[in-house]
């Protein structure tokens, strides 16, 4: 199974990596919001774009370059008032 890229729009931002759509909005659910929020498939380099954005120098480009690869649904981005 490929892991694809989730944006949820809604309420809270999250862009997530899972195998499935359903598998994003269930992780999207339990850890960020349990409110519906809108949610579409993204490419790759869209998501990987916006990840870059919120890059820090401090950890390196390999750390990041695992955490976008690793074949693990997680959030690579969360809404700023969550944190």
């Amino acid at each position: 199974m490929t892991l694809k890229f989730y944006e949820f729009t809604g309420e809270y931002y999250a862009l997530i990596k899972a195998f499935s759509k359903e598998e994003a909005i269930d992780y999207y659910k339990d850890n960020i919001c349990d409110i519906d929020s809108p949610v579409i498939q993204v490419t790759m380099k869209h998501a990987w774009d916006k990840y870059l954005q919120a890059y820090t120098s401090a950890t390196g480009m390999t750390y990041h370059i695992g955490v976008f690869v690793e074949t693990e649904t997680e959030i690579l981005l969360i809404d700023g008032s969550l944190v």
